[in-house]
């Protein structure tokens, strides 16, 4: 559970180069979530309700979801033999979904939408002893402290806090767990501020919304509904776990609940793929869309810094193994490896070595964004299998002009999808952002590499 753990959070935080002059805010950074394994935030919580899930000993999980948290939940629990039961509204399972196939997992389709789902999933949790690993009271506290861990890593990555952070309202977790990240490095004099919490709605009819526009500090409902309607124009609807808490979060931070219209989230997804060459999707693309209009109400200024959290945000990345075809002569390869390796990399005949080995047995990676490669990876083939990994990862490389893209990330899973997890590699050990990347892969140092001098 561990190795898998190494693989999910710890996402890219991209600093933008061109969405920011287009929204008009000096400096705006994007939370790429898309580049957890199953490109969903929620891999997130769903690695420690599983993880839960076994240590309590149960042997069947169940959720109602309208796909993303029961895609990282079936996901996660197949590696831990857990069987994942899915409810979902009738008429809403996309069957060209891979994970709808797998083994572990049975789809329960029932009600006509997302609530009676949820109480059906919780009432067939309770009635067969499965794990509820529905939001709500009865997880609130993981999923808190989960999503708090995305504070601390804005944190780390920019060394002080942000003075914005968006995000979309979906059912009020995040909003909480992000709050009470921030106020814990705040206590522990980390920050010396907490970021405004700007809160993207999608409609402006739900309760959290009117009460923060009425200026009120309880919200009035007792149960409290997100409806809006999706990219596909079907309306998805979200119960908010803890409606009170959402409103406090807000409240402390400074922030606002901002609506946005379907038709800017649509136009801002098409904006990021131009501007940045990055995919987002529609809850994404409300956040954005929030950074934007609260700027032209006056709620931020110009001058400020932000960070958008893309629940699955990610670069549009192709990752392919390269043939005859996608180069003139392996010359050009070799000018790849020593562009992106640089003072880590060998001697060119070291190099053209390598290749041409992979190439004979083993293969070579290109990581393309645009048509344009922008990383690389030199795989071999070992002669021996059982006293040392069968393949051997010479050499790994990105673009660093690229930004925080996620590329080396990129390339080490597709390495270690093709190689069945049995690869090594050799890294500098002055080499600290590349070790830091292969441990998040969920290597480990093994031994040191000794050299004969000759």
């Amino acid at each position: 559970m561990e190795l898998l753990k190494q693989r999910i959070g710890r996402t890219v935080l991209y600093k933008t180069t061109n969405l920011n002059q287009e929204i008009g805010i000096a400096d705006l950074y994007l939370k790429m979530e898309g580049l957890n394994p199953t490109g969903h935030m929620h891999d997130r919580i769903a690695y420690y309700l599983v993880k839960e899930a076994v240590q309590l000993g149960f042997k069947t999980i169940a959720v109602a979801s309208l796909g993303q948290l029961g895609e990282s939940l079936a996901f996660i629990s197949e590696r831990f033999g857990l069987s994942c039961r899915v409810v979902m509204p009738q008429g809403s399972l996309d069957r060209k979904k891979r994970w709808y196939q797998q083994n572990n997992v049975e789809i329960i389709e029932h009600g006509g939408n997302y609530s009676e789902a949820y109480h059906k999933s919780r009432e067939l949790a309770a009635a067969n002893n499965w794990y509820d690993a529905n939001h709500g009271y009865d997880n609130c506290c993981i999923t808190d402290n989960v999503f708090a861990e995305i504070a601390e890593e804005i944190v780390a990555k920019l060394q002080s806090s942000p003075k914005s952070l968006f995000c979309f309202l979906s059912n009020g977790a995040l909003i909480t767990g992000l709050h009470l990240g921030f106020r814990s490095l705040w206590r522990r004099g980390l920050v010396q501020r907490i970021p405004r919490l700007f809160v993207a709605c999608a409609s402006d009819d739900n309760p959290l919304y009117l009460a923060w526009k009425n200026r009120e500090t309880r919200v009035k409902a007792t149960r409290a509904l997100n409806r809006y309607r999706g990219l596909s124009k079907n309306t998805v609807e979200y119960n908010i776990v803890d409606p009170q808490n959402v409103l406090n979060a807000v409240y402390d931070s400074g922030g606002a609940f901002v609506s946005v219209t379907t038709e800017e989230i649509n136009e801002m997804i098409p904006r990021v793929k131009a501007s940045e060459n990055l995919k987002i999707a529609f809850r994404g693309a409300a956040s954005l869309a929030a950074c934007e209009n609260a700027l032209r109400q006056g709620l931020i200024e110009s001058s400020d810094n932000g960070v958008v959290i893309l629940e699955e945000g990610r670069n549009e990345l192709n990752i392919r193994q390269l043939t005859e075809d996608d180069y003139e002569n392996i010359e050009q390869l070799a000018d790849y490896v020593d562009r992106y390796l640089g003072q880590y990399g060998d001697d060119r005949q070291s190099v053209l070595e390598a290749i041409r080995v992979a190439l004979a047995d083993g293969f070579v990676l290109g990581a393309y964004i645009s048509g344009e490669m922008k990383g690389i990876a030199v795989v071999i083939k070992m002669p021996v299998g059982l006293v040392m990994p069968q393949y051997h990862l010479v050499y790994i490389g990105s673009d660093i002009t690229a930004g925080s893209r996620g590329i080396g990330t990129r390339l080490m899973e597709m390495v270690r999808r093709l190689t069945d997890g049995r690869f090594s590699l050799h890294v500098d050990v002055e080499n600290k952002k590349a070790i830091k990347l292969y441990e998040k892969m969920g290597l480990k140092k093994a031994y040191y590499r000794m050299i004969a001098i000759r």
